[in-house]
């Protein structure tokens, strides 16, 4: 035999369970192989040992306790499918009447709404003027510094100008810094709205 059996059929030779031409086969592929005879010398003086430790043939102890038990389990796997099948069937039965009841609710609902006699016309309800908004209070821990904020339409979002604070150098590298760069952000800068005077 020139390829190597697989491995059902080697299990199978170890086992002693081939016959005829296969086992031919197998037995010319391992006539040159020691570790592979070795192996199943190991595996046949295995289960003779076995054999003399075990009976052949042994009755549980109680095997009509056992049977009983068994017959028991059956019963009552078969009876749970069957209440699963009923509540199934019941939950089916029942499921029409869910839609009819709304829609019969519905249709009350409606009727009644055309029964019931229109009230007094309503009041108008006064409107109260809305309160000044309040600016909020800014807040600098360093008192030195003043900071002032005011909406930019050209850049569309609030800028807050802080005064007294010393400049950045340019060469100051942020790279370690936790700010995240998105490419719609990153290349604009805000545009003063604010009136020359007041900077």
């Amino acid at each position: 035999m020139n390829t190597t059996p697989d491995d059902v059929m080697l299990a199978l030779w170890l086992d002693d369970e081939l016959e005829g031409d296969e086992f031919a086969l197998v037995e010319a592929w391992a006539a040159d192989k020691p570790d592979q005879l070795a192996a199943r010398e190991e595996t046949r003086r295995w289960r003779k040992q076995f054999a003399s430790l075990v009976p052949a043939s042994e009755e549980p102890p109680y095997p009509d306790f056992f049977n009983s038990r068994i017959h028991r389990a059956i019963t009552e796997t078969a009876n749970v499918e069957s209440v699963a099948r009923v509540r199934k069937v019941s939950w089916w039965r029942a499921a029409w009447w869910i839609p009819s009841a709304a829609v019969a609710g519905m249709a009350l609902t409606f009727w009644l709404g055309t029964r019931v006699p229109y009230s007094q016309p309503v009041a108008p309800v006064a409107v109260t003027p809305a309160a000044p908004a309040i600016s909020p209070a800014l807040y600098t821990p360093d008192g030195e510094v003043k900071a002032d904020y005011f909406s930019s339409a050209k850049a569309g979002a609030t800028v807050i100008v802080l005064d007294g604070v010393a400049a950045i150098p340019d060469d100051m590298d942020f790279s370690n810094t936790a700010a995240v760069e998105t490419p719609d952000d990153s290349d604009f800068t805000a545009l003063s709205d604010q009136p020359a005077d007041s900077q």
